[in-house]
Protein backbone atom coordinates (compact mmCIF):
# COMPACT_ATOMS: atom_id res chain seq x y z
CA UNK A 1 0.00 0.00 0.00
CA UNK A 2 2.87 2.16 1.16
CA UNK A 3 4.39 1.56 -2.46
CA UNK A 4 1.47 2.16 -4.44
CA UNK A 5 1.02 5.56 -2.35
CA UNK A 6 4.40 6.72 -3.46
CA UNK A 7 4.41 5.66 -6.84
CA UNK A 8 1.06 7.80 -7.06
CA UNK A 9 2.32 11.18 -5.40
CA UNK A 10 5.30 10.54 -8.13
CA UNK A 11 2.54 10.10 -10.87
CA UNK A 12 0.78 12.70 -9.75
CA UNK A 13 3.80 15.09 -9.81
CA UNK A 14 5.02 14.37 -13.57
CA UNK A 15 1.08 15.23 -14.68
CA UNK A 16 1.29 18.74 -12.83
CA UNK A 17 4.02 19.44 -15.44
CA UNK A 18 2.24 18.54 -18.21
CA UNK A 19 -0.64 20.38 -17.01
CA UNK A 20 1.28 23.53 -16.03
CA UNK A 21 2.36 23.87 -20.19
CA UNK A 22 -0.66 22.89 -21.17
CA UNK A 23 -1.95 25.83 -19.34
CA UNK A 24 0.11 28.16 -20.00
CA UNK A 25 -0.82 27.73 -23.67
CA UNK A 26 -4.37 28.34 -23.04
CA UNK A 27 -3.54 31.62 -21.34
CA UNK A 28 -1.32 32.65 -23.87
CA UNK A 29 -3.16 33.96 -26.88
CA UNK A 30 -5.63 35.92 -24.26
CA UNK A 31 -2.58 37.75 -22.76
CA UNK A 32 -1.06 38.47 -26.17
CA UNK A 33 -3.96 40.06 -26.77
CA UNK A 34 -3.37 43.46 -26.64
CA UNK A 35 0.22 42.96 -28.34
CA UNK A 36 -1.42 41.06 -31.00
CA UNK A 37 -4.19 42.69 -32.12
CA UNK A 38 -1.32 45.99 -32.36
CA UNK A 39 1.29 43.44 -34.62
CA UNK A 40 -1.72 42.11 -36.63
CA UNK A 41 -3.62 44.54 -37.23
CA UNK A 42 -6.85 43.46 -36.28
CA UNK A 43 -9.98 43.88 -34.32
CA UNK A 44 -11.41 42.43 -30.39
CA UNK A 45 -13.37 40.14 -33.03
CA UNK A 46 -10.95 38.91 -34.82
CA UNK A 47 -8.67 38.34 -31.64
CA UNK A 48 -11.21 36.59 -30.11
CA UNK A 49 -11.53 34.21 -33.13
CA UNK A 50 -7.67 33.69 -32.96
CA UNK A 51 -8.38 32.44 -28.93
CA UNK A 52 -11.29 30.37 -30.29
CA UNK A 53 -9.08 28.35 -32.57
CA UNK A 54 -7.72 26.76 -29.75
CA UNK A 55 -10.45 26.30 -27.79
CA UNK A 56 -12.76 25.10 -29.75
CA UNK A 57 -10.91 22.03 -31.37
CA UNK A 58 -10.21 21.39 -27.79
CA UNK A 59 -13.50 21.27 -26.70
CA UNK A 60 -14.79 19.20 -29.73
CA UNK A 61 -12.36 16.86 -28.75
CA UNK A 62 -13.14 16.68 -25.23
CA UNK A 63 -15.66 13.73 -26.16
CA UNK A 64 -13.04 11.48 -28.09
CA UNK A 65 -10.32 12.20 -25.43
CA UNK A 66 -12.98 10.07 -23.19
CA UNK A 67 -13.28 7.12 -25.63
CA UNK A 68 -9.42 7.43 -26.26
CA UNK A 69 -8.84 6.34 -22.57
CA UNK A 70 -11.20 3.04 -22.84
CA UNK A 71 -9.30 2.36 -26.00
CA UNK A 72 -5.42 3.40 -25.73
CA UNK A 73 -5.48 3.71 -22.43
CA UNK A 74 -3.88 6.91 -20.89
CA UNK A 75 0.09 6.86 -21.41
CA UNK A 76 -0.42 5.95 -25.42
CA UNK A 77 -2.97 9.03 -25.39
CA UNK A 78 -0.83 11.14 -23.35
CA UNK A 79 2.16 10.66 -24.92
CA UNK A 80 1.50 11.42 -28.59
CA UNK A 81 -0.79 13.91 -27.78
CA UNK A 82 1.67 15.96 -25.77
CA UNK A 83 3.91 15.57 -29.28
CA UNK A 84 1.94 17.16 -31.09
CA UNK A 85 0.96 20.43 -28.59
CA UNK A 86 5.03 20.69 -29.42
CA UNK A 87 4.61 20.63 -32.80
CA UNK A 88 2.08 23.47 -32.94
CA UNK A 89 3.91 25.78 -30.23
CA UNK A 90 7.39 26.12 -32.75
CA UNK A 91 4.52 26.42 -35.57
CA UNK A 92 3.15 29.51 -33.62
CA UNK A 93 6.66 30.50 -32.66
CA UNK A 94 7.72 31.10 -36.48
CA UNK A 95 4.52 32.10 -37.26
CA UNK A 96 4.33 36.08 -38.09
CA UNK A 97 0.72 35.85 -40.39
CA UNK A 98 -3.27 35.58 -38.93
CA UNK A 99 -3.42 32.76 -40.83
CA UNK A 100 -1.03 30.50 -39.27
CA UNK A 101 -1.11 31.58 -35.96
CA UNK A 102 -4.83 30.09 -36.00
CA UNK A 103 -3.39 26.62 -37.26
CA UNK A 104 -1.02 26.60 -34.64
CA UNK A 105 -3.82 27.64 -31.98
CA UNK A 106 -5.46 24.57 -34.16
CA UNK A 107 -2.83 22.01 -33.40
CA UNK A 108 -1.73 23.15 -29.47
CA UNK A 109 -5.61 22.71 -29.30
CA UNK A 110 -5.66 18.95 -30.17
CA UNK A 111 -2.37 17.88 -28.81
CA UNK A 112 -3.89 19.60 -25.29
CA UNK A 113 -7.03 18.62 -25.61
CA UNK A 114 -7.15 14.53 -24.13
CA UNK A 115 -4.52 15.20 -20.82
CA UNK A 116 -6.56 16.44 -18.83
CA UNK A 117 -9.22 13.65 -18.78
CA UNK A 118 -6.65 10.98 -19.26
CA UNK A 119 -4.73 12.30 -15.70
CA UNK A 120 -8.27 12.33 -13.98
CA UNK A 121 -8.61 8.40 -14.97
CA UNK A 122 -5.39 7.50 -13.80
CA UNK A 123 -6.11 9.72 -10.18
CA UNK A 124 -9.44 8.25 -10.08
CA UNK A 125 -7.45 4.60 -10.01
CA UNK A 126 -4.76 5.62 -8.14
CA UNK A 127 -6.21 7.55 -5.17
CA UNK A 128 -8.27 6.55 -2.66
CA UNK A 129 -11.90 8.35 -1.99
CA UNK A 130 -10.83 10.20 0.61
CA UNK A 131 -8.05 11.54 -1.15
CA UNK A 132 -9.36 11.97 -4.36
CA UNK A 133 -10.71 15.35 -4.80
CA UNK A 134 -7.78 16.61 -2.92
CA UNK A 135 -5.51 15.05 -5.65
CA UNK A 136 -7.40 16.22 -8.26
CA UNK A 137 -7.06 19.98 -6.62
CA UNK A 138 -3.08 19.66 -6.63
CA UNK A 139 -3.56 18.47 -10.24
CA UNK A 140 -5.81 21.05 -11.20
CA UNK A 141 -3.25 23.71 -9.44
CA UNK A 142 -0.93 23.72 -12.54
CA UNK A 143 -3.89 25.51 -14.25
CA UNK A 144 -3.26 28.37 -12.08
CA UNK A 145 0.63 28.95 -12.50
CA UNK A 146 0.14 28.13 -16.19
CA UNK A 147 -2.08 30.88 -16.62
CA UNK A 148 0.05 33.29 -14.14
CA UNK A 149 3.08 32.96 -15.95
CA UNK A 150 1.64 33.28 -19.02
CA UNK A 151 -0.25 36.44 -18.11
CA UNK A 152 2.04 37.89 -16.08
CA UNK A 153 5.23 36.73 -18.41
CA UNK A 154 4.17 37.87 -21.34
CA UNK A 155 3.86 41.57 -20.53
CA UNK A 156 7.00 41.48 -18.62
CA UNK A 157 9.06 39.54 -21.56
CA UNK A 158 7.64 42.87 -23.86
CA UNK A 159 8.76 45.10 -21.81
CA UNK A 160 12.17 44.20 -20.59
CA UNK A 161 13.01 42.14 -24.24
CA UNK A 162 10.83 43.98 -26.48
CA UNK A 163 9.46 39.95 -27.43
CA UNK A 164 7.68 37.91 -26.51
CA UNK A 165 8.06 34.24 -28.60
CA UNK A 166 10.89 33.13 -27.03
CA UNK A 167 8.52 32.15 -24.10
CA UNK A 168 7.02 29.62 -26.14
CA UNK A 169 10.45 27.95 -26.53
CA UNK A 170 11.14 27.83 -23.23
CA UNK A 171 7.51 25.72 -22.57
CA UNK A 172 8.29 23.46 -25.61
CA UNK A 173 11.65 22.62 -23.77
CA UNK A 174 9.21 21.65 -20.68
CA UNK A 175 6.97 19.58 -22.10
CA UNK A 176 9.57 17.82 -24.55
CA UNK A 177 11.35 16.69 -21.01
CA UNK A 178 7.87 15.62 -19.17
CA UNK A 179 7.32 13.68 -21.81
CA UNK A 180 10.36 11.84 -21.26
CA UNK A 181 9.62 11.59 -17.74
CA UNK A 182 5.95 10.77 -18.74
CA UNK A 183 7.39 7.46 -20.80
CA UNK A 184 8.79 6.21 -17.99
CA UNK A 185 6.35 6.83 -15.29
CA UNK A 186 3.00 6.02 -16.98
CA UNK A 187 3.95 2.24 -17.75
CA UNK A 188 2.20 -0.22 -19.63
CA UNK A 189 2.46 -2.64 -16.17
CA UNK A 190 0.59 -0.04 -14.31
CA UNK A 191 -3.27 -1.18 -13.11
CA UNK A 192 -4.78 1.28 -15.07
CA UNK A 193 -2.94 0.53 -18.32
CA UNK A 194 -4.06 -3.58 -17.22
CA UNK A 195 -7.95 -2.76 -17.26
CA UNK A 196 -9.88 -3.88 -20.57
CA UNK A 197 -9.85 -1.79 -23.44
CA UNK A 198 -13.31 -1.39 -25.18
CA UNK A 199 -13.83 -1.32 -28.92
CA UNK A 200 -14.98 1.44 -31.07
CA UNK A 201 -18.63 0.15 -31.30
CA UNK A 202 -18.94 -0.58 -26.98
CA UNK A 203 -17.55 2.75 -26.42
CA UNK A 204 -20.22 4.48 -28.87
CA UNK A 205 -22.83 2.42 -26.87
CA UNK A 206 -21.53 4.04 -24.01
CA UNK A 207 -21.62 7.75 -25.36
CA UNK A 208 -24.77 7.17 -26.14
CA UNK A 209 -25.99 5.61 -22.95
CA UNK A 210 -24.34 8.46 -21.39
CA UNK A 211 -25.93 10.96 -22.85
CA UNK A 212 -29.07 9.58 -22.17
CA UNK A 213 -28.19 9.84 -18.01
CA UNK A 214 -30.08 12.80 -16.56
CA UNK A 215 -27.99 12.55 -13.56
CA UNK A 216 -24.88 14.29 -15.55
CA UNK A 217 -26.99 17.55 -17.36
CA UNK A 218 -26.89 19.83 -14.14
CA UNK A 219 -23.23 19.31 -14.46
CA UNK A 220 -22.98 20.05 -18.15
CA UNK A 221 -25.16 22.92 -17.64
CA UNK A 222 -23.38 24.64 -14.46
CA UNK A 223 -19.95 23.90 -15.62
CA UNK A 224 -20.82 25.13 -19.62
CA UNK A 225 -22.19 28.84 -17.17
CA UNK A 226 -19.05 28.51 -15.27
CA UNK A 227 -17.07 28.45 -17.98
CA UNK A 228 -18.57 31.54 -19.57
CA UNK A 229 -16.90 33.71 -16.95
CA UNK A 230 -13.35 32.55 -17.95
CA UNK A 231 -13.89 34.71 -20.97
CA UNK A 232 -13.48 37.60 -18.75
CA UNK A 233 -9.77 36.45 -18.12
CA UNK A 234 -9.43 36.61 -21.35
CA UNK A 235 -10.23 39.73 -22.08
CA UNK A 236 -9.17 40.92 -18.28
CA UNK A 237 -6.13 42.66 -19.29
CA UNK A 238 -7.49 44.63 -22.05
CA UNK A 239 -10.79 45.51 -20.19
CA UNK A 240 -8.58 47.30 -17.34
CA UNK A 241 -6.94 49.23 -19.81
CA UNK A 242 -9.53 50.72 -21.85
CA UNK A 243 -12.16 50.98 -18.89
CA UNK A 244 -9.76 51.51 -15.73
CA UNK A 245 -6.62 53.23 -17.39
CA UNK A 246 -4.41 50.78 -16.25
CA UNK A 247 -1.07 49.79 -18.38
CA UNK A 248 -0.06 46.54 -19.74
CA UNK A 249 1.98 45.90 -17.11
CA UNK A 250 -0.49 46.30 -14.85
CA UNK A 251 -3.55 45.02 -16.27
CA UNK A 252 -1.24 41.81 -16.20
CA UNK A 253 -0.49 41.59 -12.89
CA UNK A 254 -4.11 42.31 -11.68
CA UNK A 255 -5.19 39.32 -14.44
CA UNK A 256 -2.33 36.60 -13.65
CA UNK A 257 -2.67 37.53 -9.49
CA UNK A 258 -6.48 36.49 -9.99
CA UNK A 259 -4.94 32.92 -12.48
CA UNK A 260 -2.35 31.83 -9.71
CA UNK A 261 -5.53 31.99 -7.05
CA UNK A 262 -6.14 28.79 -8.96
CA UNK A 263 -2.94 27.23 -6.90
CA UNK A 264 -4.65 27.42 -3.53
CA UNK A 265 -8.11 27.62 -4.43
CA UNK A 266 -8.14 24.29 -6.77
CA UNK A 267 -6.31 22.66 -3.60
CA UNK A 268 -8.42 24.06 -1.12
CA UNK A 269 -11.79 23.29 -2.77
CA UNK A 270 -10.41 19.78 -3.18
CA UNK A 271 -9.27 19.74 0.28
CA UNK A 272 -12.32 21.25 2.00
CA UNK A 273 -14.79 19.27 0.02
CA UNK A 274 -13.07 15.64 1.36
CA UNK A 275 -12.80 16.78 4.70
CA UNK A 276 -16.31 17.73 4.84
CA UNK A 277 -17.30 14.72 3.40
CA UNK A 278 -19.53 16.95 0.87
CA UNK A 279 -19.53 18.24 -2.83
CA UNK A 280 -22.64 20.17 -3.10
CA UNK A 281 -22.20 22.62 0.22
CA UNK A 282 -18.77 23.84 -1.06
CA UNK A 283 -19.91 24.36 -4.64
CA UNK A 284 -22.96 26.46 -3.63
CA UNK A 285 -21.10 28.49 -1.34
CA UNK A 286 -18.03 29.54 -3.44
CA UNK A 287 -20.88 29.81 -7.08
CA UNK A 288 -22.75 32.62 -4.40
CA UNK A 289 -19.16 33.72 -3.63
CA UNK A 290 -18.25 33.97 -7.33
CA UNK A 291 -21.34 36.05 -8.78
CA UNK A 292 -20.74 38.54 -6.33
CA UNK A 293 -17.06 38.93 -6.58
CA UNK A 294 -17.80 39.13 -10.46
CA UNK A 295 -20.59 41.46 -10.14
CA UNK A 296 -18.88 44.17 -8.08
CA UNK A 297 -15.50 43.86 -10.26
CA UNK A 298 -17.33 44.36 -13.20
CA UNK A 299 -19.21 47.77 -11.97
CA UNK A 300 -16.10 48.69 -10.02
CA UNK A 301 -15.02 52.79 -10.76
CA UNK A 302 -12.03 53.77 -12.77
CA UNK A 303 -9.56 54.86 -10.79
CA UNK A 304 -9.93 52.22 -7.67
CA UNK A 305 -6.72 51.46 -6.21
CA UNK A 306 -4.26 48.92 -7.81
CA UNK A 307 -4.20 46.15 -4.82
CA UNK A 308 -7.97 45.99 -4.72
CA UNK A 309 -8.51 45.19 -8.37
CA UNK A 310 -6.10 42.78 -7.68
CA UNK A 311 -7.78 41.38 -4.28
CA UNK A 312 -11.32 41.55 -6.60
CA UNK A 313 -9.50 39.47 -9.54
CA UNK A 314 -8.22 37.18 -7.05
CA UNK A 315 -11.13 36.36 -5.48
CA UNK A 316 -13.06 35.95 -8.72
CA UNK A 317 -10.28 32.78 -9.33
CA UNK A 318 -10.56 31.83 -6.46
CA UNK A 319 -13.94 30.82 -6.14
CA UNK A 320 -14.39 30.18 -9.76
CA UNK A 321 -11.96 27.10 -8.43
CA UNK A 322 -14.76 25.03 -7.72
CA UNK A 323 -14.57 23.73 -11.20
CA UNK A 324 -12.32 21.05 -9.94
CA UNK A 325 -15.35 19.53 -7.88
CA UNK A 326 -17.16 18.73 -11.34
CA UNK A 327 -14.19 16.41 -12.00
CA UNK A 328 -14.58 14.39 -8.52
CA UNK A 329 -18.85 14.66 -8.82
CA UNK A 330 -19.13 13.27 -12.68
CA UNK A 331 -16.61 9.44 -11.60
CA UNK A 332 -19.26 9.47 -8.63
CA UNK A 333 -22.27 10.03 -9.98
CA UNK A 334 -21.66 7.59 -13.13
CA UNK A 335 -20.63 3.64 -13.21
CA UNK A 336 -16.19 3.65 -13.77
CA UNK A 337 -17.02 2.32 -17.66
CA UNK A 338 -18.73 5.46 -18.43
CA UNK A 339 -16.98 7.92 -16.22
CA UNK A 340 -14.27 8.87 -18.65
CA UNK A 341 -16.50 9.40 -21.62
CA UNK A 342 -18.97 11.79 -18.78
CA UNK A 343 -16.02 13.68 -17.89
CA UNK A 344 -14.85 14.64 -21.48
CA UNK A 345 -18.77 15.39 -22.07
CA UNK A 346 -18.54 17.91 -19.41
CA UNK A 347 -15.00 19.56 -19.99
CA UNK A 348 -15.78 19.53 -23.91
CA UNK A 349 -19.15 21.15 -23.63
CA UNK A 350 -18.09 23.81 -21.25
CA UNK A 351 -15.03 24.15 -23.32
CA UNK A 352 -17.02 24.67 -26.40
CA UNK A 353 -19.30 26.95 -24.91
CA UNK A 354 -15.79 29.50 -23.68
CA UNK A 355 -15.13 29.20 -27.56
CA UNK A 356 -18.13 30.98 -28.71
CA UNK A 357 -18.71 33.51 -25.74
CA UNK A 358 -15.05 34.69 -26.56
CA UNK A 359 -15.19 35.88 -29.94
CA UNK A 360 -18.93 37.10 -29.28
CA UNK A 361 -17.79 38.81 -26.32
CA UNK A 362 -15.48 40.85 -28.33
CA UNK A 363 -17.80 41.24 -31.38
CA UNK A 364 -20.07 42.81 -29.24
CA UNK A 365 -17.31 45.11 -27.86
CA UNK A 366 -16.58 46.02 -31.44
CA UNK A 367 -20.58 46.83 -32.01
CA UNK A 368 -21.46 48.60 -29.12
CA UNK A 369 -18.25 51.02 -28.39
CA UNK A 370 -18.34 49.62 -24.68
CA UNK A 371 -18.21 46.77 -22.37
CA UNK A 372 -21.06 46.77 -20.82
CA UNK A 373 -23.87 44.10 -22.80
CA UNK A 374 -20.67 42.16 -22.87
CA UNK A 375 -20.13 42.20 -19.06
CA UNK A 376 -23.93 41.73 -18.79
CA UNK A 377 -23.92 38.04 -20.27
CA UNK A 378 -21.14 37.17 -18.00
CA UNK A 379 -23.04 38.37 -14.77
CA UNK A 380 -26.55 36.45 -16.26
CA UNK A 381 -24.35 33.43 -16.64
CA UNK A 382 -23.11 33.46 -13.06
CA UNK A 383 -26.33 34.49 -11.44
CA UNK A 384 -27.71 30.82 -13.67
CA UNK A 385 -25.12 28.90 -13.02
CA UNK A 386 -25.42 29.87 -8.77
CA UNK A 387 -28.95 28.78 -9.34
CA UNK A 388 -28.27 25.21 -11.13
CA UNK A 389 -26.16 24.62 -8.20
CA UNK A 390 -28.31 25.61 -5.52
CA UNK A 391 -31.22 23.90 -7.00
CA UNK A 392 -30.40 21.28 -9.13
CA UNK A 393 -26.98 19.44 -8.54
CA UNK A 394 -27.33 16.73 -6.06
CA UNK A 395 -24.60 15.64 -3.23
CA UNK A 396 -22.43 12.64 -5.22
CA UNK A 397 -19.77 12.23 -1.84
CA UNK A 398 -19.36 8.46 -1.90
CA UNK A 399 -19.90 7.18 -5.27
CA UNK A 400 -22.66 6.09 -7.25
CA UNK A 401 -24.80 4.17 -4.88
CA UNK A 402 -25.24 7.34 -2.44
CA UNK A 403 -26.05 9.70 -5.73
CA UNK A 404 -29.02 7.51 -6.23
Amino acid sequence: MEKKGSFALILLASLWVTYYGENFLKAASSALSPVLIAELGINKGTMGLLITAFFIIYGIMQIPAGMFTDMWGPRKTILGFTTLTVVGIFLFWLSFRFELLVVAQIIMGVGCSVFYINAVSLITHWFPIERKATAIGVLSAASGLGNFTSYMGFPLANAMFGGWRNLYILVALILLVNTGMNFFILKENTAVSRTERKSIKNTLRSFAEVLKDRRIYPFILGYLLLSFGWVLNSWMTLFLMETKGLSYVEGGLVTSLGTIAGIPGCIIMGAVSDRLRKRKLPLMIFSCLYTIIVTTFIFAPAGLPLPLLMTLSFGINFCGSMWVLFFSMVPEVLPPEKASIGLGLVNGLGTIGYSIITPFYGSLIDITGNYSASNMVMILSALVMTATMVFFTKETYGGINKAN
